[in-house]
């Protein structure tokens, strides 16, 4: 970095102005103003380049390093500007840190050496506040030991557990695990959120699922907790009497515990826009910073003889990074709040030496830090949509100030009510911008974007986060002090600013059209979007920008397009990888789409309902219309993803075939689609569709408890889907009239001893497994048909008059 930035300096000090120019050395060129920032972005670049498929072994980059580390040196030993190589080498750093954090080297006796699984016991400390997520919990375990065959053994490295206990345990409580560890599951699908990279993030490279509490116990500690997680408990204790959202929203920007935020409490902040209130981030702490800040200047201001012997800039911003800190190591120390302490603390640096206009290189700063400790950081959610809002903040904020103010000769409010006007009106520009900079990142993770989430934060903020949120933190350090009295009354005047902070957004939530459900956008669209946002708003705008605004406003308008008149020349059957289940997709050469869900039967440890993979995948293919959507076997398992199609696409009709024991789910999918006067059709005793456009549908019964079957045919082609048999025997299944070109089967179907029932009974061209084919070891032996595993990625088979082809997607990483 010093190469970049120092290069061409070092080149105009020592030449001499009467010699001539050297060949190649323009003596014209000048420093870089702000090195951090360039190469901040060349790291950043670096870093998401494996992620679209760039792999470089190691010998390759080690090689790589070295030239450019000695075509530096050699540079700089003949005094010629670096230009561009010092990028090349950050970029390079980048590639090199995604690798090894993703892929890294474990020592001998870390959690990733131990058998797969396989029954284990593991003994450990949590190191982090667990969270509380319906009726289990996650827990973050440092492992110490295991039990091997020989006695206990020292391991190392950190476990999440995921266990029914209903109650979140201290940090540094020991705990014993009983189970079969084994790497996160993610699903193999487009569209699908990453989790275990979102995990490797964290440290977490190997997880337990727990469904039985007896497999984790609890050991009573022979000392006291840590004195941060007693003061945890004391806030806890102090907060039970408030109302419940109040206690919620406290807990959840106090502590980052988001455990006692209801669904309705998510779907009012989502539909405002305003879920960043939830999540301790770098406006948390700056406000905590700011009202510090003030409040000491201003004490500061009431010793004039103090004021002659200190700096009372500098004293105000010590003392507010002090609360910063406190408020950080309060939180529990998760991975969004050290990036908002290290963005605060940043800018705060550079206001102590002086220098607060450095804004761009103390977000560079920050973003420096975090990704050179963890630099999987760069794809976490709360990180892009920090670090967008506030580069555009930094940028757009100042020019729409400058444009909207009035000539000081010609304003025609003057005195206080002036002021007043202005800190509204920049206070209204900055959620503008705030609003605009995130809604393509928020459309891309939730698929929403809310449409009164300018005018609802615009009041919301100042009630919750400038009020609320410094008479909590000032709770909490009354708390630590022992002064239990002075933390009751701080809270008890926090909870009014909070409770009409939330009335508010429950108000914005409730208006009709307050948010609009969006499809994914990719890519291309959101670089265009940005292109636009960046060039219309250019300092020095000339015929080049605008030209460019208008081209990547084309690009954004053609992408978005698209998709819809695209028109499809094949009928299309996508299985998705699912966690067990079935989970369909049917796409007609007309356009018309019909999903098929088919659950394996409910039990503990699978995703809470509404988590399947059928609405990432479909807002990814950018549909809004579902003229279908049949559940073979209508559970708990699927009824909260079909609620969730419900809620955020337009689906003609709904069907079910057997329908298991009814729960909270079920009822709620039924109550919604009862009070749309769209209750669901049962396929055995309605009359179901027999065709969606030039395809047909059939039912087919298994057996007398068992879900039916769906065959689907197409120009004379035909494919049949199996849902979870449940202990069917193959030789029970019916005969099929004719061959079948393709056959999808869940993973308990596909045993080496049930292969040769399927092949004479159905006679299938072609086989598709869904679910886990290891424990079925259907992997172990070839098919003498062609077949795909979902595990392996989502398939797609595109039938027609010619015959069936088949795709697998494959993740880029």
């Amino acid at each position: 970095m010093s190469f970049y930035a120092s290069a061409v300096t070092q080149e105009k000090l020592n030449s001499d102005p009467r010699e001539p120019h050297r060949s190649g050395v323009s003596l014209g060129l000048r420093p870089v103003a702000r090195p951090l920032v360039p190469v901040t972005l060349a790291l950043m670049a670096g870093i998401a380049a494996p992620a679209w498929g760039l792999r470089l072994p190691e010998p390759w980059l080690l090689t790589a390093a070295a030239a450019l580390w000695a075509a530096l040196a050699f540079i700089w030993w003949q005094r010629r500007p670096a230009r561009f190589l010092p990028l090349i080498l950050f970029a390079l750093l980048g590639v090199a840190f995604h690798q090894q954090a993703w892929h890294p080297d474990f020592p001998p006796g870390h959690l990733t050496k131990l058998p797969q699984n396989q029954s284990l016991t593991l003994f450990g400390h949590l190191n982090q506040p667990g969270k509380l997520a319906g009726e289990r919990v996650q827990l973050f375990m440092e492992a110490g030991s295991w039990r091997s065959p020989w006695g206990w053994r020292p391991v190392s490295g950190n476990l999440l557990v995921l266990a029914p206990v209903l109650e979140l345990p201290p940090v540094g409580a020991g705990l014993v695990v009983r189970g079969r560890q084994a790497p996160p599951r993610g699903l193999q699908n487009p569209g699908t959120f990453n989790r275990p990279r979102f995990l490797a993030a964290d440290g977490l490279f190997r997880e337990v699922r727990l469904s039985d509490p007896g497999r984790l116990i609890f050991l009573a500690e022979t000392q006291d907790y840590p004195w941060a997680e007693r003061l945890r408990g004391g806030i806890r204790e102090l907060l039970k009497s408030m109302d419940p959202a109040g206690r919620a929203i406290y807990l959840a920007m106090l502590l980052g515990d988001q455990g006692e935020i209801t669904q309705e409490m998510r779907r009012n902040f989502s539909r405002t826009g305003t879920s960043h209130l939830l999540v301790i981030n770098g406006l948390h702490l700056g406000m905590v910073a700011l009202v510090t800040y003030f409040l000491s200047f201003w004490l500061l201001r009431c010793f004039p003889r103090l004021l002659l012997r200190v700096n009372a800039v500098k004293i105000a911003t010590l003392l507010a990074a002090i609360p910063v800190v406190f408020y950080a190591w309060v939180a529990g120390g998760s991975p969004s709040t050290q990036r908002a302490e290290v963005m605060v603390l940043a800018y705060l640096f550079l206001v102590f030496l002086g220098r607060p206009g450095e804004v761009w290189s103390a977000l560079a700063l920050a973003a420096l830090i975090i990704l050179s400790l963890s630099p999987l950081r760069l794809f976490s959610i709360s990180f892009q949509l920090s670090f967008a809002a506030v580069a555009f903040l930094i940028y757009l904020v100042p020019r729409l100030v400058e444009w909207t103010n009035w000539p000081k000769s010609d304003h025609p409010i003057r005195g206080v009510a002036s002021h007043t006007l202005f800190r509204i009106k920049e206070w209204f520009i900055v959620s503008v911008v705030a609003t605009l900079a995130t809604a393509p990142l928020v459309a891309l993770y939730f698929q929403v974007v809310s449409l009164l989430g300018i005018l609802v934060n615009l009041v919301a903020i100042p009630l919750v986060l400038l009020l609320a949120l410094p008479l909590g933190e000032a709770a909490v350090i009354s708390q630590a002090l022992s002064l239990t009295p002075v933390a009751q009354a701080l809270v008890f005047v926090g909870k009014f600013p909070l409770w009409l902070g939330y009335q508010v957004i429950q108000w914005g939530a409730q208006v009709p059209g307050s948010a609009i459900i969006t499809p994914t956008p990719t890519w291309l669209m959101i670089a265009a979007y940005y292109a636009v946002l960046v060039l219309v708003f250019y300092p020095r705008r000339t015929f080049l920008t605008w030209a460019g605004a208008g081209l990547a406003g084309l690009v954004l308008l053609t992408a978005a397009a698209l998709p819809l008149a695209t028109k499809p020349q094949t009928l299309e059957v996508t299985c998705l990888d699912a966690y067990g289940g079935l989970e369909g997709v049917l796409v007609t050469p007309e356009n018309r789409r019909l999903v098929v869900s088919a659950p394996m039967p409910t039990r503990w440890g699978r995703p809470a309902p509404g988590w399947g993979p059928l609405p990432g995948y479909l807002h990814w293919r950018q549909f809004r219309r579902l003229d279908l959507a049949i559940a073979l076997n209508l559970s708990e398992a699927n009824a909260g993803e079909l609620l969730t199609l419900a809620q955020q696409f337009n689906v003609g009709s709904f069907w079910y075939g057997r329908r298991d024991r009814a729960g909270a789910a079920y009822w709620d999918l039924a109550n919604y689609l009862g009070d749309r006067g769209a209750t669901p059709h049962s396929l055995d005793r309605d009359r179901p569709p027999a065709a969606v456009g030039p395809v047909a549908l059939q039912y087919i019964k298994l057996a007398p408890d068992a879900a039916p079957a769906l065959e689907v045919a197409y120009q004379g082609r035909r494919v049949l889907l199996l849902p979870p048999v449940g202990g069917l025997a193959a030789e029970a299944l019916p005969a099929a009239a004719g061959s079948l070109d393709a056959l999808v089967i869940p993973a308990e179907l596909a045993t080496s001893e049930n292969r040769n029932h399927i092949i004479s009974r159905l006679k299938p061209r072609r086989v598709v497994v869904y679910g886990d084919p290891g424990r079925s070891h259907a992997a172990r032996t070839p098919w003498p048909v062609p077949c795909d595993f979902t595990r392996e990625g989502a398939v797609s088979l595109y039938l027609d008059a010619s015959g069936v082809t088949a795709r697998q997607w494959r993740p880029l990483e």
